[in-house]
């Protein structure tokens, strides 16, 4: 399970507001993650996505600006759960509650400017309960094993297929098409067998009429 950890944080890093920090950091982290694919039997174009990142070097300006457009304020492909959800309101705020429930459950609390449904937090939430699995044993990692599987079938699984269609529609930026990408091909292995209740659609319109506001404006 630790590749598998090591996968969400680095997934939840490349989708994090970009910075010549978090970029060096992914560069760094190219040869942990062919280990961990490679162990996870999921084929990936590793060294593309080195090139990729080597391009963004002295670019990253250009990289917060897609950032912000894509998943702030034109909000071609919004990185919130919930935003998939609006045409049923209550509905919105009933998951909103079991997400968060699932967090306090591990004594963990999503601080501002991040939200509890956003793809960061949950791919954040999934990365440290794949490090508990590395090292527990018998019914405490039963308790983790659950919860592991009924978040991914009741949240992040439901859900990413229709961001990375988004973003890979609405961006010719090869970093974020790159690690959309990645995205699908991780979860895609993570969700086989699950019972998906798939969000499939995503209606701008009804976003930009409500009273829903990025946690990041």
């Amino acid at each position: 399970m630790i590749e598998k950890a090591f996968l969400y944080r680095f997934l939840a890093l490349a989708f994090s507001y970009p910075s010549y920090e978090s970029l060096r950091e992914l560069r760094e982290a190219l040869p942990d993650l062919e280990k961990s694919l490679k162990a996870l039997g999921i084929d990936f174009p590793v060294d593309r996505l080195g090139e990729v990142l080597r391009s963004c070097e002295g670019r990253v300006e250009d990289l917060q600006g897609e950032f912000t457009t894509l998943f702030e304020t034109q909000l071609k492909a919004p990185a919130r759960e919930t935003s998939y959800e609006l045409d049923k309101m209550g509905r919105r705020v009933m998951e909103m509650a079991d997400i968060e429930g699932f967090y306090r459950a591990f004594g963990l609390e999503v601080k501002p400017p991040q939200e509890p449904d956003s793809l960061v937090a949950e791919l954040e939430f999934l990365s440290f309960l794949s490090q508990k699995l590395s090292f527990l044993e018998g019914e405490g990692r039963e308790i983790v094993q659950d919860a592991y599987t009924k978040f991914l079938r009741d949240h992040l699984g439901r859900w990413f297929e229709v961001f990375v269609e988004q973003v890979l529609s609405s961006t010719e930026e090869d970093y974020y098409r790159m690690m959309a990408r990645l995205l699908r091909s991780f979860l895609s292995r993570e969700t086989e067998g699950l019972e998906l209740k798939k969000l499939t659609s995503y209606k701008k319109e009804n976003l930009e009429g409500s009273t829903w506001k990025c946690g990041f404006m």
